[in-house]
């Protein structure tokens, strides 16, 4: 495992992340009160032709983390069923970027989502989500 990217703030591998969590990290969280932080560290291979990290790596970073959160807040698995992000600015190799979500609502069965993905606190993409939880199997 990687070492944690920023000791003073916790920041620590994400453990057992899924097969395709594992192609885009490694990602990273820390304990943020009752609830987990996301973050990941810009390496080449986020990066697109321009030298600059590739939108499609910041929406999937978006997903996945997301999805890592509600599925914590409700201890059940969800899926995407709706997911559009916009780009403000970009990041570069070296950046860090932290997911911030705020649950807009939730339902018995869908959870609605606005999140941010923020360098140095500044927001370089914003995304809004619905998720579903899914039935258990019988």
């Amino acid at each position: 495992m990687n070492a944690p990217i920023d000791t003073h703030a916790d920041w620590h591998d994400m453990p057992n992340p899924c097969a395709f969590a594992a192609l885009i990290g490694p990602v990273q969280r820390r304990r943020d009160g009752a609830h987990w932080r996301y973050g990941l560290r810009v390496a080449p291979q986020h990066t697109n032709s321009t030298g600059i990290m590739h939108g499609g790596v910041i929406t999937a970073f978006l997903d996945e983390v997301v999805g890592e959160i509600v599925n914590d807040l409700g201890n059940r698995k969800n899926v995407t069923v709706q997911f559009a992000t916009t780009f403000l600015s970009k990041a570069q190799v070296g950046d860090f970027l932290e997911c911030a979500c705020e649950i807009v609502r939730a339902t018995r069965s869908m959870t609605f989502i606005q999140a941010s993905l923020n360098v140095n606190g500044e927001a370089i993409a914003t995304a809004t989500a619905i998720f579903k939880a899914m039935r258990p199997a019988t």
